[in-house]
């Protein structure tokens, strides 16, 4: 920038990009229970946490929302294996988030507690640039990706889960690490999004299970609910999957579920 100041000019191009949302449950509530200088410690020791592992993975840190982290991948440089990197910081982030709230907890016994780190991924198009006035600019992204993936970060609470992607992502991300939980129409949204969270540890035979049961919503529901329920009675204590069981069972037209 110092060598060439023009790339500061204001501007943007469209760009496909992977697009990281997350936000900590239970946050503001607890902030108005502590002290104003409690909470910017906490704060800031949270957002160092993440904001590491998105450098460590190679993304940019677009924004800061309170306690949320926005950021992406494949922009202003991209490179081939950015999907793979952005789907582990997206994992490796509700990793830290639970780490923050061990260390919260230790740290002081009579402090509220707080939730769980929630992270929404999505791929695609979006306007890549510097966006502002004559006096202050910023460096982002703007567009329907952007606000996607916010959508896939807040269904969260209602799916059960702490991590969720689109389809888009976890097939342009090269891992084989995904398990398919189902076809959505999320909040505010008109088109349907495919459903998957990243799961390295679950077993191969119930995650093609999984495979079958999507494709199966469509035609035979009766059969995908079985399929699911098989899966879940496996894993118990896996709450996303008796949430995909209970939405398998309210299913409408083209094996969607929309969520209120």
């Amino acid at each position: 920038i110092i060598d060439k100041p023009e790339l500061l000019s204001l501007g943007g191009e469209k760009r496909a990009i992977f697009v990281l949302f997350s936000d900590l449950e239970g946050f503001t509530k607890m902030s108005h229970a502590i002290p104003p200088e409690m909470v910017a410690k906490l704060l800031n020791r949270y957002l160092d946490m993440l904001s590491q592992v998105v450098l460590d993975h190679g993304g940019v840190i677009d924004k800061f929302v309170g306690d949320a982290v926005v950021a992406f991948w494949g922009a202003p440089i991209s490179r081939p294996d950015d999907g793979a990197r952005a789907a582990r910081a997206g994992y490796a982030m509700w990793q830290a988030g639970e780490a923050f709230r061990r260390e919260v907890a230790a740290m002081d016994p009579g402090l509220p507690p707080i939730g769980k780190t929630r992270v929404g991924l999505h791929y695609g198009e979006a306007v890549i640039g510097n966006f502002g006035g004559a006096n202050r600019i910023q460096y982002t992204a703007l567009g329907d990706s952007m606000n996607t993936a916010a959508r896939l970060e807040a269904a969260n609470k209602a799916l059960g889960s702490s991590v969720m992607a689109s389809r888009e992502f976890a097939e342009a991300s090269g891992l084989d690490w995904w398990r398919p939980m189902g076809r959505v129409v999320l909040r505010g949204r008109a088109r349907p999004v495919d459903l998957f969270e990243p799961a390295p540890d679950f077993p191969a035979e119930d995650r093609a299970m999984l495979a079958e049961a999507s494709v199966l919503s469509v035609t035979d529901r009766a059969a995908a609910v079985r399929l699911v329920e098989g899966v879940a009675g496996r894993h118990p204590d896996d709450s996303a999957l008796g949430n995909l069981v209970q939405r398998m069972q309210q299913l409408e037209d083209g094996g969607t579920y929309v969520l209120g």
